[in-house]
């Protein structure tokens, strides 16, 4: 099954975010430039929504040659708040503005600098998005990762847009990833039903805070798997 997959971006940060460590404007897009192409030659759809309002050429140029490709860029008004509210705008914008993501009911986020190896086998496991949400909570469930997010529509706005809206907040310690993990228990709350990752994405990226390679050979991917499987059966072991 061919997904829409959206990925989200900032190729110039903002003055708020010079603390990160990947800061440099043509690695960044150099970056995103490789993971679109990437997501490309997998027969996935992408949706890459970009909030600093950069116009790249070398982006621009893929989707010259791509009908399966959207590349949308905007100013953000509040990622001076930090990063999180920057991403919110992000999934704000490309819900009212992607022609492809309007046809399907759910999202798939990717961090836009992240190539994830081993996506077209991690997706061929959700059943074309058949449930709420997939996750990876902590053992803690203080957060949950948000570099890969699949949510169905219904499920963005039922719970996670809500919490951000209350809770979103950089200054006290509450990020996206907090924001996530609020709205699974809410809806856990409500009834629904904890679905993990059908696998460990295998990472091949920069890490934005501290610009150190993020990438998962054969013998990392199986050991993360390993410890994923085992993280699966315990959540869903009944005491």
């Amino acid at each position: 099954m061919s997904f829409v997959l959206l990925l989200t971006g900032t190729i110039k940060p903002f003055k708020g975010q010079l603390h990160s460590g990947r800061i440099d404007v043509s690695k960044r897009e150099d970056d995103y430039f490789k993971a679109i192409n990437f997501y490309l030659s997998k027969g996935f759809e992408v949706v890459f929504v970009e909030n600093s309002d950069y116009s790249s050429k070398k982006i621009q140029s893929i989707k010259e040659k791509s009908k399966s490709f959207e590349y949308h860029t905007f100013l953000s008004k509040r990622s001076y708040l930090g990063k999180s509210f920057g991403e919110m705008e992000i999934f704000k914008f490309a819900l009212e503005n992607s022609t492809a993501l309007n046809k399907v009911d759910y999202l798939i986020k990717i961090t836009g600098r992240y190539i994830i190896k081993n996506i077209s086998q991690l997706l061929s496991g959700v059943n074309g998005v058949d449930h709420e949400i997939y996750v990876n909570p902590t053992r803690n469930l203080r957060w949950a990762d948000t570099r890969l997010m699949i949510i169905k529509k219904s499920f963005y706005y039922n719970y996670f847009l809500p919490c951000a809206d209350k809770y979103l907040d950089e200054s006290k310690g509450v990020y996206l990833e907090n924001i996530q993990m609020k709205a699974i228990l809410l809806y856990l709350v409500d009834g629904g039903e904890l679905q993990l990752w059908p696998l460990y994405p295998a990472y091949d990226a920069y890490d934005g805070t501290h610009d150190e390679k993020v990438k998962f050979n054969l013998l990392k991917t199986l050991k993360y798997n390993l410890y994923f499987k085992f993280k699966k059966f315990v959540f869903k072991h009944r005491a």
